[in-house]
């Protein structure tokens, strides 16, 4: 019987079954380098407590709820937050469960990958029409493993494998969503598990509706190509229509179940973060520059891949690969990026970069293995991978350090403070409001009685929904990724603290926002907590009585000459005192922010009475730190200073009213 030119084309390496098992052994030892990896550099991200604090309410009876009492999806992983409160259920540490799913759903990654990769076949190629006969006792196959073997030299994917965060299960059921939707491209019957898989990823994370999104259109695309007389049969056939209900009934009940309990169609996260505004897509196009420049050697890894176009075999693959490739990027430049580390956005599409590379690396083996012989093509590939390993490791292994180091830094930090804020609850015996702009560990610790109000809106309906937004101080830059605030809401809930990430200054456009406020700059001033035992220090602004606000007598603003641009440049001046160097500008910046800055604001003198010291100049110290009294009496910093320096002045009243 006469062969088609696909059986002729379509041949398998005489030990093809060998080169598997040799293959999946160097996976399994892959994977077990990764685990290795992974567990070196442990950490938890600081965002997964937001996922925690919602798992330990479900499970304590309040709901899917961040603060009881209050239905908003701050969330955007349903999915996991669900497996987590079963673990939590059975009183299961879900800190380390978190992780240890992580890392294992890393694992599916890199055989995901692998799989994806081994669906990809070259089948009627020139090369494989001319190759040697000394040859063909070696795979092409081996190949596949270059994929996954990128993966665990990239610092990024280890990172987000060990974050306690849902994102390498969410790439898991991506990629095995687009395995079997590739796998089974040539069948016609009822296909349930590539819409069952995208089904999981939704349900994971929003973005799994891009991907099924993508594939129906691929799909669609791809049914007019092949026969534009009948494609519509095809495409609305009645197997296939069963196969996209698998996915569209459950979403729409999802959908459904969401809106009827949170009041929107979508996360609330999504409505806090996104935006459209030139202001989001120079931020987009900085993130997509750093992820080009990181791990994609400046683009070549992302651009040489377009060859493969040019063969048949695999064109459908490959257009499906940059169909969601292009159309990712274009989602994450467009709204910004994001604000966490290590290229989050980008992770799920690296895979298919790096299984496209890898299959142009193949072509490249194949065509050097025609003129060169195996020996010269293998060693070629294998060089350019090792290259690629030792670059990603020597230029990505001390930001991956730096970065794990910095994020346990900020959740040992916010631990002890949360813990602080939940004894201060009990001794009060009343819910505390507390309102803070990095908001993971803080309010986990704190426990479910501190209410706890995210300036940035990412866990609070009004914020994210009524966004009060000060253009002079966030417009034309580039600063934090949230840029929905409203300073008037925040007051109006009578905060008992107000936690900045950076201490004293207000760093990001929500906590700058409070400063332009009559409240806060009346009731609102440093407070300096501390743990004897450990000896560590932290700062909040802490709401006074009515009778100790009442001591201000000054009106807000009560400045002829007030520009809300005045918290700015105290910002700018508190950047500034860091640099010895710009000590003299820092002076100069601080006293720009006290002409455009309200009456009564003291804060600046603080700063540059600590300035004058650092000078020697004492003398000027001792009356900005005066000044910093008289505006505010409740500057613990300023009241110490004045008692050290009327010490040294054995200026005994004057040292014991400081006292």
């Amino acid at each position: 019987m006469a062969k088609t030119k696909s059986e002729r084309y379509s041949k398998a390496p005489a030990d093809s079954g060998t080169g598997v098992k040799i293959s999946y052994f160097f996976l399994a030892a892959l994977s077990a380098a990764f685990i290795f990896i992974a567990v070196s550099n442990k950490f938890i991200q600081d965002d997964a407590f937001i996922s925690f604090r919602y798992v330990k309410n479900f499970v304590d009876g309040h709901g899917l709820v961040f603060n009881i009492g209050e239905k908003v999806e701050g969330y955007t992983n349903l999915l996991w937050v669900l497996i987590l409160s079963g673990f939590l259920s059975l009183n299961i540490g879900i800190e380390e469960a978190s992780q240890i799913l992580s890392v294992l759903f890393g694992v599916v990654v890199l055989f995901a990958t692998y799989k994806l990769s081994e669906s990809i076949r070259i089948n009627d190629s020139v090369e494989v029409k001319k190759e040697r006969k000394t040859d063909k006792n070696i795979s092409e196959g081996y190949f596949d493993l270059i994929a996954p073997i990128l993966l665990v030299f990239t610092s990024s994917f280890i990172f987000w494998s060990v974050s306690g965060m849902e994102t390498t299960m969410f790439i898991s059921f991506c990629l095995l969503g687009l395995y079997f939707y590739v796998s089974e491209k040539d069948k016609n019957s009822f296909n349930y598990k590539y819409p069952l898989f995208f089904l999981l990823a939704t349900l994971t994370r929003p973005e799994g509706l891009y991907f099924f999104g993508l594939v129906i259109v691929h799909k669609f695309i791809y049914s007019l190509i092949k026969n534009k007389q009948t494609f519509l049969k095809d495409f609305f056939s009645a197997n296939s229509i069963k196969t996209y209900l698998v996915y569209i009934v459950p979403v729409l009940a999802y959908f459904a179940v969401r809106y009827s309990y949170y009041g929107f169609l979508f996360p609330n996260t999504y409505y806090a973060k996104t935006g459209f505004s030139s202001a989001y897509l120079n931020a987009g196009i900085d993130y997509f520059t750093n992820f080009l420049n990181s791990y994609m050697v400046y683009g070549v890894m992302l651009v040489l891949p377009l060859f493969l176009l040019k063969r048949k075999e695999f064109r459908f693959e490959v257009t499906l690969f940059y169909l969601i490739i292009f159309a990712f990027l274009a989602y994450v430049i467009s709204v910004g990026g994001d604000v966490l580390k290590q290229n989050r956005f980008f992770l799920p599409i690296l895979p298919l970069i790096y299984i496209l590379f890898a299959k142009f690396l193949t072509t490249m083996y194949l065509n050097v293995k025609m003129k060169s012989g195996q020996g010269i093509a293998f060693g070629t590939i294998s060089a350019i991978v090792a290259v690629l390993c030792f670059y990603y490791y020597s230029s990505q292994k001390e930001k991956l350090v730096s970065d794990i180091a910095s994020e346990n830094g900020l959740v040992e930090k916010m631990k002890v403070t949360g813990t602080w804020f939940g004894n201060k609850q009990k001794e009060l015996g009343r819910p505390l409001n507390l309102a803070a702009t990095t908001i993971g560990a803080v309010s986990y610790f704190a426990g479910s009685q501190v209410n706890v109000i995210d300036l940035l809106g990412l866990t609070d309906k009004e914020i994210a929904h009524n966004p009060k937004i000060i253009k002079e101080i966030s417009e034309n830059e580039i600063g934090w990724k949230e840029r929905n605030y409203n300073a008037d809401y925040v007051m109006s809930r009578d905060p008992d603290y107000v936690y900045f990430s950076t201490g004293v200054k207000p760093s990001a456009y929500a906590e700058r926002a409070l400063f332009t406020t009559a409240e806060f700059n009346q009731y609102y001033s440093p407070f300096y907590i501390a743990d004897n035992a450990t000896g560590f220090m932290d700062v909040v602004y802490k709401r006074k009585s009515d009778s100790e606000a009442k001591t201000t007598t000054k009106e807000f603003p009560g400045n002829p000459n007030y520009s809300v641009k005045f918290v700015n440049m105290f910002n700018q001046a508190m950047n500034s005192s860091k640099d010895k160097a710009r000590g003299q500008a820092a002076l100069n910046e601080f006293k720009q922010s006290i002409d455009m800055g309200p009456a009564g604001f003291g804060l600046p003198y603080q700063y540059m009475g600590d300035l004058y010291m650092q000078q020697g100049k004492k003398d000027l110290a001792l009356e900005n730190y005066k000044k910093a009294v008289q505006n505010d009496d409740h500057n613990v910093i300023a009241h110490y200073q004045l008692y050290q320096l009327y010490s040294e002045k054995r200026r005994q009243s004057a040292c014991k009213k400081e006292y």
